[in-house]
């Protein structure tokens, strides 16, 4: 009854933000719950299973149910995964020093370790988009980034220059609804979520302090709107409500399978 009532809720909110009656309205967070002593580097949704795939920078990775219960867990046989994401077949692991590898979902290696694209090393956040490409973010320098399939460069943003400054982005997703990018910046910055369009300009900035310390992952499950921040130093996965604070694009992205229970 919960579940379906909140989606009765964003139901109604996302008919508000298409008529354009929260236009200038800020992004809207609501805690729900946090699981402490639990390191959350980088997390990535998956809609296939219904669960969230959890690196904490060890060789291993974690899959969590939506309600944060751990359903599975296998070693990666890399030395430590800095930022993972989602694809059809499986995940897409990244070591933070250049270094990929995808993994099916029982964790057997699809192909051997390769680099996803030349300019990219230090790989703090990894999302993979609707049309197949990138989202990245690096914080030496603070960039954002879109890497198409075959690696090319098809944006380059840079952190230092947002209004406030991103200077230390650490996780990345987006929302396929209003097709908005969400990054966190960790607490060397303003350990903060930040909300942007899809050409990199900031519509909200909501700080996380508050919920926890040093935040560097960010997931949504966006059936439900339920967001998911991991806290590394803080040792804690936080789960939210959200609302976003405005449409950016025409037409919803591709959302992938029905997962809405939480």
């Amino acid at each position: 009854m919960e579940g379906w009532i909140m989606r009765n809720v964003l139901t109604g909110t996302w008919i508000a933000l298409a008529l354009g009656l929260a236009h200038g309205a800020q992004a809207e967070i609501f805690h729900r719950e946090t699981i402490n002593e639990f390191r959350a580097v980088s997390i990535a949704y998956d809609a296939q299973v219904c669960g969230i795939w959890v690196a904490n920078e060890s060789n291993e990775v974690v899959l969590l149910s939506t309600f944060g219960k751990e359903l599975r867990r296998f070693e990666t046989g890399m030395r430590s995964v800095r930022s993972l994401t989602v694809e059809e077949d499986g995940i897409l692991i990244a070591s933070g020093w250049g270094e990929f590898r995808r993994l099916d979902r029982e964790g057997r290696a699809i192909d051997t370790p390769f680099r996803l694209s030349e300019t990219l090393y230090d790989t703090e956040g990894l999302h993979r988009d609707a049309d197949g490409s990138f989202l990245v973010v690096e914080d030496d320098p603070s960039r954002l980034l879109r890497i198409a399939p075959d690696g090319a460069v098809l944006m380059e943003l840079f952190g230092d220059s947002f209004d406030p400054p991103m200077t230390e982005p650490q996780g990345v997703t987006r929302d396929p609804y209003s097709g908005n990018i969400l990054v966190v910046d960790d607490n060397e910055g303003l350990n903060s979520l930040f909300e942007l369009a899809p050409d990199g300009r900031v519509l909200s900035v909501t700080p996380l302090s508050q919920y926890g310390f040093d935040a560097e992952g960010v997931a949504l499950q966006p059936e439900t709107g339920t967001l998911y921040v991991g806290f590394d130093s803080g040792r804690a996965l936080a789960i939210f409500d959200w609302i976003p604070s405005e449409i950016t694009i025409d037409t919803p992205l591709e959302r992938g399978p029905d997962c809405a229970y939480s």
